[in-house]
């Protein structure tokens, strides 16, 4: 005859087991929103009525140095700019963010070879530093691209051969 207590203890440590199967699994929905909240705040930060102010007027102005940079930009455009997508490099660096999914819809690259003048020289301590996350995403971004392009047309060279 099978003892209760045993039968009790079973019962006990099968709910323990699933319980902690469960609360796993909880945690890693909970991540996942989590990071897709992270992805919405960038969107929306980044297609605000101020940033794309900021963008437009870095983004449209030529400069070759920090100086020149500040006289067609304003400081406040050229900071904002760059710490948010030094921002963007720090969750990706630390993945807060899935890195392809920030890729797929801001040009880290781009912004940075427009801006890097700007950074490279910029007066607050620790200098360069500052950006070091930015100029890190953009690497990563640049090859990202570059990666998605190959891609794109290694699929159209098999879609011509099978048309």
């Amino acid at each position: 005859m099978v003892d209760a207590s045993l039968v009790v203890d079973a019962i006990v440590s099968v709910s323990i087991a699933a319980g902690a199967v469960f609360a796993i699994a909880e945690l890693r929905l909970m991540a996942r929103d989590r990071r897709t909240q992270l992805l919405i705040g960038m969107v929306l930060r980044v297609s605000s009525p101020e940033m794309t102010e900021n963008y437009r007027k870095v983004m449209y102005s030529e400069f070759k140095n920090r100086e020149e940079a500040e006289e067609k930009c304003g400081y406040v455009a050229l900071d904002s700019i760059s710490t948010y997508y030094s921002g963007i490099g720090t969750l990706i660096r630390r993945g807060l963010v899935d890195a392809s999914l920030a890729f797929d819809f801001l040009w880290i690259a781009l912004v940075w070879d427009h801006v890097k003048p700007w950074c490279l020289e910029a007066t607050i301590a620790p200098g360069p530093l500052v950006w070091q996350d930015f100029e890190y995403a953009a690497e990563l971004d640049r090859a990202y691209k570059k990666k998605m392009a190959q891609e794109q047309l290694r699929r159209r060279a098999m879609e011509k051969r099978s048309a």
